[in-house]
């Protein structure tokens, strides 16, 4: 079953963040959840950010929510 991650920015840090978008879909699909929240991480990483800024989401193929950053952190 293919797994989407949806990212979502909660706190624009700078004037020009405001115009990114603050939720978005990684473009790539993920064979497995562990894969995706791997995918998440490795994004969130690269943001230069506080990561505690960021949450992830993996979806199913339905746009169900399987797990978050929140609850993963648990």
């Amino acid at each position: 079953m293919p797994y989407a991650v949806e990212i979502s920015i909660a706190d624009p840090s700078s004037l020009d963040e405001e115009n990114m978008l603050p939720m978005y879909l990684l473009p790539d699909m993920f064979d497995t959840v562990a894969d995706a929240k791997d995918a998440a991480a490795a994004h969130i990483a690269g943001l230069g950010r506080d990561p505690a800024t960021v949450i992830f989401a993996v979806t199913d193929h339905n746009g169900l929510t399987i797990v978050t950053s929140v609850e993963a952190a648990r």
